[in-house]
C-alpha cells in the first residue's frame, strides 16, 4: 500500500475524564496531560543525539524549519526561504513574532549561533553534524535574515534545517550538554518549557507563554517513562495516563475494540533493515559449518548477500510477527516517496535459488552466523530477529540471535562489534536516508554516519555524489533511484525488510496526531 493511502486511513483519537474526581477537579485536571512514554530521552541537549527517543525535545526547542506530521517542511522559526547564487547559498527569513520563552526575540544571530554549535558536539553516537556540514559560512544580513553559504550547489538545505534546534545566543559559547542535563538551561524556543526531568523516569513541561505558534491544548504535561509495553497499556486502561505511544502490536486490535479509546497510526518514514559486515576479511561472528572461525568473510560476496535476502519471507514477518502493523519494504522509504526506485520490488522468498547462490559462492554446506538486535527498542524487535534467523537457517546458514537493550546495542554497533545487525532507521527523505545509512562511511564528508557495518557500494556512491549537487529535483530523485537499484538491488549491500507503522492510543475525547518519525509530542495531543 502506498504511503498516501496509509495516511488517508489514519484514525482519530480521544480522552476519558479521570474517574472519581468531582466535576471541578476534573476541569482542573484537564489542564494537565499525563502521558506514558516508552523511551526516555538520553540527553536533554537538542544537538547531542539524533535518535527516536530524542524527538520529545522538539516540544522544548523549535527547529529552524518546521515539519508537518507527514514529514513535509513547513514554516517554523524561519517563515520563508529561497536558493540564491545558483544554489550555493540559501536565504532564510525569520518570523517577526518569534520569541524565546523569556520573551526575547529570536534573531538571525541566534540561528547562526545554533548552527555553529552543532559541529562542536562530541561524544555522541549519532550527532547532528551531517545537517550543517555543507555550510561553509553563515552571513547575518539583518535581525531577520540569514544566508547559509555552501561550496557547491546544495539542494537539501531546507530539509537539513528541519533538524536544527534553535537556541538563544545568550546561553553563551561554553554551553555544554551537561548544562542541559543538569537543568541549567532555562530558555526555550518551542511550545513548552522544561520544568523537571529524571532520565528513565519522567519529563515535566509547562506551556511556553511566548510561543508564537498555535497554543497547545494543555498547560502542563507530565510524561512518565513506562518502558514495559504491558505496563504502559495497563496505565492507559486504568486512567493513570491519558495517552501512550508505541502501542504493542499485540494490543492494537484490543484497543480498537474499546469504546473508550482512540487509536491513531501512520506509516513511518522508517525501515527495518539488515546490515552486514562487508569491511573485514575476518568478521567476529561468522563461523564455518563446523563452528570454527573463518579466514574469509562470506558477507563480502554479493551472491551470499543475495542468498540471505532471498531466504527471507518478508510478508510472513509482516503478517505473523508484526500482525499487520507494517508493510513489506523494497526501498529505503515507503513506496511513492520521492527518490525511491520503481524498479525495486519486494524480494520474494526463493529458498532453492538462495541455496544455489550459496553453493556458487563456495558454501554448499552453508556456515554459521550471529545476528544482533535490540530487545526493547522497536515493536517485537527480538521476535523479528528470531524470524530472520529461522529463515536463514533454512537455507543452511545456521543463525544464532543475540539481543541486548537499546542503551548498550547502538554504542556496540558504532564500535563495529557485530557481523550482522537488525535495526530500524528513519529519515525525512531518501537523500538523508541514503547519505546516512547506505553510503560508504566517510567521517570527513559526514557520509555513512549510520553505516555501522561499513557496507559499501562505490558504484552507487558515485551516483549519490552527482545527486548531492543536482538542483533539479526530478533529476536528483532519478539519481538516488539508480543508486538504490545498485546498492539495494543488484549488490544487496543492505536488506530492506518492512516499514513499521507508528501507533498511539488515547482516552476519549483526546486524540494523538501521529507523526511520520514516531515523535510523541504534547502539542500533538488534543481534545476532540
Amino acid at each position: 500500500m502506498k504511503r498516501s493511502e496509509f495516511l488517508k486511513a489514519a484514525a482519530a483519537g480521544g480522552f476519558l475524564a479521570v474517574a472519581g474526581l468531582p466535576r471541578g477537579a476534573q476541569a482542573q485536571a484537564a489542564g494537565t496531560l499525563r502521558a506514558g512514554l516508552k523511551l526516555s530521552p538520553t540527553s536533554m541537549d537538542p544537538h547531542f543525539r539524533l535518535s527516536g527517543e530524542q524527538n520529545l525535545l522538539r516540544a522544548l526547542h523549535a527547529r529552524f524549519v518546521g515539519m508537518s506530521a507527514d514529514g513535509k517542511p513547513e514554516p517554523g522559526i524561519a517563515e520563508r526561504w529561497r536558493p540564491v547564487n545558483d544554489g550555493t547559498a540559501w536565504e532564510f527569513t525569520l518570523r517577526a513574532d518569534a520569541k524565546f520563552s523569556d520573551g526575547t526575540p529570536i534573531t538571525a544571530e541566534d540561528a547562526a549561533y545554533s548552527i555553529a554549535r552543532v559541529p562542536t558536539i562530541t561524544g555522541s553516537a549519532g550527532a547532528y553534524h551531517i545537517f550543517v556540514r555543507a555550510i561553509t559560512r553563515t552571513e547575518v544580513k539583518d535581525a531577520r535574515t540569514i544566508l547559509l553559504h555552501t561550496a557547491q550547489p546544495y539542494p537539501f538545505m531546507v530539509e537539513d534545517m528541519t533538524e536544527v534546534a534553535i537556541l538563544s545566543k545568550s546561553l553563551g559559547p561554553e554551553l555544554r550538554t551537561a548544562d542541559f542535563n543538569a537543568r541549567n538551561v532555562r530558555v526555550f524556543s518551542g511550545p513548552y518549557t522544561l520544568v523537571d526531568h529524571r532520565f528513565g523516569e519522567f519529563v515535566e513541561m509547562r506551556r511556553n507563554p511566548h510561543w508564537f505558534g498555535a497554543a497547545p491544548d494543555f498547560e502542563t504535561v507530565n510524561f512518565k517513562v513506562i518502558s514495559s509495553d504491558a505496563s504502559r497499556m495497563a496505565a492507559l486502561l486504568a486512567g493513570d495516563v491519558q495517552a501512550i505511544d508505541e502501542v504493542s502490536v499485540a494490543d492494537i486490535a484490543r484497543l480498537r475494540r474499546d469504546a473508550n479509546i482512540n487509536v491513531t497510526q501512520i506509516p513511518g518514514m522508517r525501515v527495518m533493515y539488515i546490515a552486514m559486515d562487508m569491511d573485514r576479511d575476518v568478521s567476529p561472528f561468522v563461523r564455518d559449518a563446523a563452528g570454527q572461525p573463518m579466514t574469509r568473510n562470506p558477507l563480502k560476496d554479493a551472491r551470499v548477500r543475495q542468498a540471505l535476502s532471498l531466504a527471507l519471507n518478508r510478508q510472513a514477518i509482516v503478517e505473523r510477527v508484526m500482525e499487520g502493523a507494517a508493510s513489506v519494504a523494497s526501498n529505503l522509504l515507503p513506496e511513492g516517496t520521492p527518490g525511491t526506485s520503481t524498479n525495486l520490488r519486494v524480494v520474494a522468498q526463493d529458498v532453492e535459488r538462495a541455496r544455489r547462490l550459496l553453493a556458487e559462492a563456495g558454501y554448499p554446506n552453508g556456515f554459521q552466523i550471529t545476528i544482533h538486535a535490540t530487545n526493547d527498542r522497536y515493536p517485537n524487535d527480538e521476535k523479528v530477529a528470531q524470524a530472520i534467523a529461522q529463515f536463514w537457517t533454512r537455507i543452511g546458514v545456521r543463525t544464532e540471535v543475540q539481543t541486548m537493550p537499546n542503551a548498550a546495542y547502538f554504542p556496540a554497533a558504532a564500535r563495529q562489534t557485530f557481523s550482522v545487525m537488525a535495526a530500524q532507521y528513519g529519515a525525512d527523505n531518501v537523500s538523508y536516508a541514503y547519505r546516512a545509512l547506505v553510503h560508504t562511511f566517510n567521517r570527513d564528508q559526514g557520509l555513512g554516519t549510520a553505516n555501522r557495518t561499513r557496507h559499501s557500494s562505490p558504484r552507487a556512491d558515485a551516483l549519490v555524489a552527482q545527486a548531492l549537487v543536482e538542483m533539479d529535483e526530478s533529476k536528483r530523485n532519478a539519481l538516488f533511484a539508480q543508486a538504490a537499484d545498485i546498492a539495494i538491488g543488484e549488490e544487496a549491500i543492505i536488506h530492506m525488510v518492512y516499514h513499521p507503522a507508528y501507533v498511539y492510543a488515547a482516552r476519549k475525547p483526546l486524540s494523538v496526531t501521529p507523526y511520520y518519525n514516531g515523535a510523541f509530542l504534547p502539542q500533538a495531543v488534543a481534545r476532540g
